[in-house]
Formats: C-alpha cells, structure tokens, sequence
C-alpha cells in the first residue's frame, strides 16, 4: 500500500487508501474522554440529588467509576472491530495483488 499524506489519502476518491488506521488513536482519546464526561456528569447529578434523594445519590456517584470502565470498554470494543475489518481489507487486497502476478 502506498503510504501518502494524511490529506491526500483524505481526498482519495477511489478509496484505495485507509485513513482509519491512522485516526484510530484519537477517536480511542474521543471515547476516553465521553467516558469521562458522563462519569463526571452522574458525580454531579449526584451530588445535585442529595436533597431530593440521598439513596439515588448514592448509587448514582458509586455506579460512576463502573459507567466509566464501561463506556471505555465499549468504545475500545467497537474501534478493535473496526481495525480488525480494516485489516481485513487491507490484506485481503493484498492478497489478490499478490495473484495477478
């Protein structure tokens, strides 16, 4: 496979080139950080609910740290599979260049 620019592969109209593989790590970074932010976000809505009801609030902030690990599971899941099918193309190609000879 020809390894071009970023840009250049961005604007490959034919598709022969894959750009996921390269952008992978940062969408892994993206899905750390959505973990994150809805962990934080159910600490807080947590503490928020303590006047209304202390039980809620409870779970709320303990089940946080699991809905992090979670959603960083998840995400890391579903980007393996997506690099896997990549691979995938990308050898099968490969594959098939190496029989026209």
């Amino acid at each position: 496979m020809d390894t071009g620019s970023f840009f250049g592969k961005l604007f490959d109209f034919s598709f022969k080139e894959f750009i996921t593989l390269q952008i992978i790590k940062y969408l892994y970074v993206i899905g750390i950080i959505f973990s994150a932010i809805t962990a934080l976000g159910m600490i807080i809505g947590g503490f928020a609910a303590f006047k209304y009801d202390a039980g809620k609030a409870f779970v709320s902030i303990l089940m946080s740290p699991v809905v992090f690990i979670l959603l960083t599971l998840l995400s890391r899941l579903v980007l393996e599979a997506l690099v896997a099918t990549f691979r995938i193309a990308e050898n099968t190609t490969l594959l098939v260049e190496q029989g026209k000879h």
